[in-house]
């Protein structure tokens, strides 16, 4: 009878676009393997059908109720993931629907919550929030070719970093993480955060 599988470890990345969590993502996952580590990177929205109804919804309730449905759909690729003892890091978990949805669109954070957890129990073990000046994000979008109306609206921009700031005050296994410098500094606290939770150790 074979020995049992180790359950994996589920890390969230959050923050603005323009933080750096996709770059994050990667190095994070490159650096778990001098652990012997295999780490998963999946990212939200997750399901191309559900995304391509978010972006021609017209109502915020709406929009709360497919994200959640995505993110259900999303949770059941993370918990097979997470059985078969690999570690996952998503790029966006409920946060950002907390912090987007009740933060930048001034919905009820509480029935947001309760949205959610309808849609998945499923929490992580650690939830980094990448932090950064609206300014500086849309820079980086910028950049990339790829900034949109949105990122451009820094008020909105600002909603969303305080929710994710009152958030983080709650504890849960949730990390705020100064996004400001360039990637490879930002990694190595991300790094130090990670090998300190785990306490890991190469082999």
């Amino acid at each position: 009878m074979g020995r049992k599988k180790t359950r994996g470890r589920f890390i969230a990345l959050e923050g603005a676009d323009g933080t750096g969590k996709s770059t994050q993502a990667l190095l994070l996952a490159d650096f778990l393997k001098h652990f012997g580590i295999e780490a998963k990177i999946t990212r939200e929205p997750n399901n191309p059908a559900i995304l391509k109804l978010i972006e021609t919804c017209t109502s915020k309730e709406g929009a709360c109720l497919l994200f959640a449905a995505d993110r259900a759909s999303h949770s059941q690729k993370i918990e097979a993931l997470l059985e078969e003892g690999f570690w996952v890091i998503s790029d966006r978990f409920t946060d950002s629907s907390l912090a987007y949805q009740a933060g930048g669109w001034e919905m009820k954070l509480g029935e947001v919550e309760k949205v959610n957890a309808f849609a998945t129990p499923l929490k992580p073990d650690l939830t980094l929030i990448f932090s950064c000046t609206p300014s500086r994000a849309a820079k980086r979008m910028r950049r990339r070719g790829n900034e949109s109306s949105f990122d451009q609206n820094f008020p909105l921009q600002r909603k969303v970093g305080n929710e994710y700031r009152l958030l983080a005050r709650r504890g849960g296994g949730r990390k705020i993480m100064d996004a400001s410098a360039e990637a490879r500094k930002v990694g190595a606290r991300v790094r130090e955060e990670v090998k300190r939770k785990w306490k890991l150790q190469t082999r």
